[in-house]
């Protein structure tokens, strides 16, 4: 009897322990169970995935994996075939020939040819999409055949090339498109592209799931299942991916836990010299911003080295130039942004008429930002920093979806902050400052000599010409001061130790890949 007993109670407890060991990780002899499902963070709900109208950084990751482009660009910013397996330029620069891979589908099936290239960059120009400015020179398209595009240009475009490779300039179909209006066609809540990955859903705040292109033309993924999950704070998508929720941060994690980061042999951290910084932005169409010794004395209230150390952990560097030091040879060294001086700050507001109160405010200013962790603690140290002279903020924070229209159609800010690529080439400061540039923070600033110097060095071939040029801006910003330069960003990339090909990786790197396209991944 006793022997039963003692039989049927450890029968009881292995099925007790197997049930428990169902509950834990699924983990395999050589690590993880699934191999073919990749998780990815990302902070906020993608705009749209209409790859070249409301592109914004969360729909940007997305979209890579689902478009391609003519050409691309690497995480060394060098410029690689894409949907344009060649081309050939003109002498005189006016003439640019893309011959296109052959046998390319859409997800849908129909064939992809030249007229969705003609159609993508008329679309662009004709709906201002996001990068108008950038495709201006492009006179026409022509097709001579399902597999050659030739761009005719009224004017030489020494930066055209790489902007192709950028931002919002993927190939649309134009089977699905045309005739419609591309701001409410249903394929911007369902996307059909050429690239690695299919869109299957999409539940707003929650995730985006992506399954593979098993006939994409540069080779089927791996990973049969990619999915961006929805995470808008910081602290909570790393405590996500320490759980192994996620594999891959989307956006970098606090940047006090960094060190730690890279101590866990489970973590691969990389940090990179990035083209890309953060700058404050004043809204010329608010009266008091409008006043030159107003910017001046915000700016020289300013101490970089507290936001760096405090919002950023010392990753990164001072910003003081007005173009980023990491394209070096179009940088301006010369002409900076003032240096801090309160009193001297005090002096100009004075001048300007604006006198404290008894409570010492001299102005008060709405400083809206969009939700990102750095950008909210910088928000913060800038808000006692200012007060300091006796300029209030109001700190108004937003969803990137929100702050885009309204810093740049509404104009509804006295103050704001952005960052971002400021690469290929240097070209990228006439979206940025340019009267009609369409990545402005500036409200309604304009000074046409600026914009000549601008488009003349994006005509020049010569990239000595060009800098001298270049610097010339950088020396009239810096004496109209419609930005304050703060940050040199370093990108901060943390992903799972067992991943092999990530785009930011040095074998990404050498294999083409463009930023957030994850066709390559592996799990080891």
């Amino acid at each position: 009897m006793v022997r039963r007993r003692l039989a049927t109670m450890l029968v009881g407890l292995l099925l007790v322990s197997m049930i428990f060991v169902g509950c834990g990780p699924k983990e395999s002899t050589t690590g993880r169970a699934d191999k073919t499902t990749l998780v990815v963070s990302t902070y906020e709900n993608p705009g749209s995935f209409n790859p070249d109208w409301k592109t914004d950084d969360p729909a940007y990751a997305i979209n890579q994996n689902i478009f391609n482009k003519l050409v691309t660009i690497t995480g060394n910013f060098e410029i690689k075939p894409d949907l344009a397996k060649s081309w050939e330029i003109s002498e005189d620069g006016l003439t640019y020939t893309f011959y296109l891979e052959e046998g390319v589908k859409w997800h849908d099936g129909v064939p992809f040819t030249s007229k969705d290239v003609k159609y993508t960059i008329e679309a662009i120009q004709q709906n201002k999409g996001r990068m108008y400015n950038e495709y201006s020179a492009i006179e026409s398209v022509e097709c001579p055949d399902d597999y050659t595009v030739v761009f005719h240009l009224s004017r030489p475009d020494a930066a055209l090339l790489s902007f192709l490779s950028w931002y919002a300039c993927f190939i649309m179909p134009e089977h699905i498109y045309a005739g419609t209006d591309w701001t409410t066609n249903p394929a911007n809540q369902k996307p059909i592209g050429t690239g690695p990955f299919k869109f299957v859903s999409w539940k707003p705040g929650e995730s985006i799931e992506l399954e593979a292109n098993e006939e994409y033309f540069k080779g089927a993924p791996e990973i049969k299942k990619l999915v961006f999950k929805i995470i808008p704070d910081s602290s909570t998508a790393l405590q996500a991916f320490k759980n192994g929720e996620i594999d891959i941060m989307g956006s970098a994690p606090p940047y006090s836990e960094i060190a730690a980061l890279e101590q866990d042999p489970k973590v691969t951290v990389l940090k990179k010299d990035y083209p890309s910084r953060y700058y404050m932005g004043f809204n010329f169409a608010r009266e008091p911003l409008q006043d030159l010794r107003v910017r001046q004395a915000i700016a020289m209230a300013i101490d970089r080295s507290e936001i760096l150390q405090k919002a950023f952990q010392g990753i990164g560097a001072e910003a003081w130039g007005f173009f980023t030091p990491n394209i070096a040879w179009a940088y301006n060294d010369k002409d900076l942004a003032p240096a801090m001086d309160l009193e001297r700050a005090k002096a100009l507001l004075d001048e300007a008429g604006y006198k404290p109160d008894a409570n010492g405010v001299r102005l008060k200013l709405d400083f809206v930002h969009f939700t990102n962790a750095q950008v909210a603690d910088m928000a913060a140290i800038l808000k006692e920093q200012l007060k300091k002279i006796g300029v209030e903020l109001n700190i108004i924070q937003l969803e990137m979806s929100a702050w885009t229209p309204r810093i740049r159609q509404d104009m509804n800010f006295d103050l704001t902050v952005t960052n971002g690529f400021h690469g290929p080439d240097p070209h990228n400061l006439y979206g940025r400052i340019a009267t009609d540039g369409g990545n402005r923070i500036t409200g309604t600033y304009s000074n046409p000599e600026l914009d000549a110097v601008l488009l003349e060095a994006v005509q020049v071939s010569n990239q000595a010409e060009r800098a001298e040029l270049y610097k010339e801006a950088q020396s009239i910003m810096a004496q109209d001061l419609p930005i304050v330069p703060l940050i040199e960003v370093k990108s901060v990339i943390v992903y799972a130790s067992d991943i092999t090909g990530h785009p930011q990786s040095p074998e990404g790197i050498a294999a083409g890949l463009t930023f957030s396209n994850y066709s390559l991944i592996k799990f080891k």
